[in-house]
């Protein structure tokens, strides 16, 4: 992700994205601050919960700070700090994950974030340890699933690392981080036709790899350094594919265990059969369309989809988003 300045300020915008939020958290109100091009935060109206929406047309660059409080009193104070939210670019819109409408008046395509605002239930963490002050619920950008203080070893045995111990992804937490990946793939070929549908080859070939050769580690390990490794894999949504699958990074490589000398096991080879299936499908979009015809691979992209964003300045392409 990103990394804010120390005391961020609105840049002269040139890419306009539409807002959407909506407050489902127990505050009363949840107060809405527009950063100026001074650093100063600029009241722009509340959000009251239980499902109270604020919209706005803003810009890329342009920070916002979401604070708690309550209808009689604006919040002062890095304590009553919710969400500090720029938008550093235009995610492309895709079948299934559509991120644009038409601006006012019949205007260009503009694109579109959405998210909610929600208490983070009471036991609860990041997998990172982190307790968030309000957990974001994004449908096209997913915050990491929230996870049980419980299921942390925090025995002496794991004093340095306790999150070591977290249990992997439930069958449920792998799908759906294999179907966001396999979007993002079709959003990278969006922006930049050919990129998505080259990764999504790319990793084809590879899980039919692991497939046909259960018994063999060598293909289950990838030299990150490799600049086709680089390029159509770590930088690209195939990437959280194979995290999904339990890869993991070791010393410049990604690799999934077991070691030499054993096999997959089937429920293992099962998962990576059905993420075949996921990203054969993600091709056969990029390549065709969808089934209604409504959408295809031509589709008009927002304005700042192709990854010049922020400000109008410079490519966002490489940012890990």
């Amino acid at each position: 992700p990103a990394i804010l300045p120390m005391q961020p300020s609105s840049e002269r915008g040139q890419v306009p994205v539409y807002l959407e939020v909506t407050n489902r958290t127990s505050y009363e109100s949840v107060h809405v601050y527009w950063v100026d091009y001074k650093g100063n935060e600029i009241y722009k109206g509340s959000i009251r919960n239980g499902g109270g929406i604020w919209t706005q047309t803003t810009y890329i660059g342009h920070p916002w700070t979401f604070r708690k409080g309550r209808d009689d009193r604006q919040p002062t104070g890095e304590e009553s700090v919710l969400l500090k939210y720029v938008p550093f670019r235009i995610i492309p819109t895709v079948p299934g994950a559509e991120t644009a409408q038409h601006g006012s008046f019949n205007g260009p395509i503009v694109g579109i974030q959405r998210f909610t605002l929600k208490d983070v239930p009471d036991g609860f963490v990041l997998r990172e340890g982190l307790s968030p002050v309000c957990y974001v619920e994004d449908s096209i950008m997913p915050e990491p699933p929230l996870t049980r203080t419980s299921e942390v070893d925090t025995s002496s045995n794991n004093n340095n690392n306790p999150w070591a111990s977290v249990k992997p992804f439930s069958p449920t937490e792998m799908t759906d981080a294999i179907r966001w990946s396999c979007l993002q793939m079709q959003r990278e070929d969006a922006a930049n036709p050919g990129r998505g549908l080259t990764s999504a080859k790319r990793l084809l070939q590879y899980l039919r790899n692991i497939c046909l050769h259960p018994d063999e580690p060598k293909y289950r390990k990838l030299r990150t350094g490799n600049r086709i490794c680089m390029e159509t894999i770590y930088n690209t949504g195939a990437r959280g594919v194979l995290l999904a699958l339990g890869f993991e990074e070791h010393l410049g490589y990604l690799e999934m265990g077991p070691g030499e000398g054993k096999t997959l096991s089937y429920e293992r080879i099962k998962d990576v059969s059905d993420a075949m299936e996921a990203v054969s499908k993600s091709v056969n979009l990029i390549e065709n369309g969808d089934d209604t015809n409504v959408h295809d691979r031509h589709v008009i992209q927002p304005e700042g989809a192709d990854g010049f964003g922020r400000a109008g300045f410079g490519h966002a392409d490489g940012m890990n988003i």
